[in-house]
């Protein structure tokens, strides 16, 4: 089954991080042309990177720098591949 879906694309620098305790699970984030399920992480006031979901890197995830793009979903990526 195939079905057309809306994502948000996101510019870092006008729109800022996203509000992952109102979009936890609805967010990745396009590295090196890819896009990945995955989460800002907040290390101080200028340097931020990303995690790749566990599932995709293992159980200790590198931190990506250099992301200036988030992506939104419009339901937890987890839903779109459960019946």
């Amino acid at each position: 089954m195939s079905y057309s879906l809306l994502i948000r694309v996101h510019e870092i620098q006008t729109d800022g991080l996203p509000d992952m305790t109102e979009l936890t699970g609805r967010v990745a984030f396009i590295t090196e042309g890819v896009i990945v399920s995955g989460y800002p992480l907040l290390r101080g006031p200028s340097e931020t990177g990303w995690e790749a979901d566990p599932d995709i890197f293992g159980c200790c995830p590198p931190a990506i720098q250099g992301v200036t793009h988030w992506v939104e979903f419009p339901l937890p990526v987890e839903e779109l591949t459960s019946g």
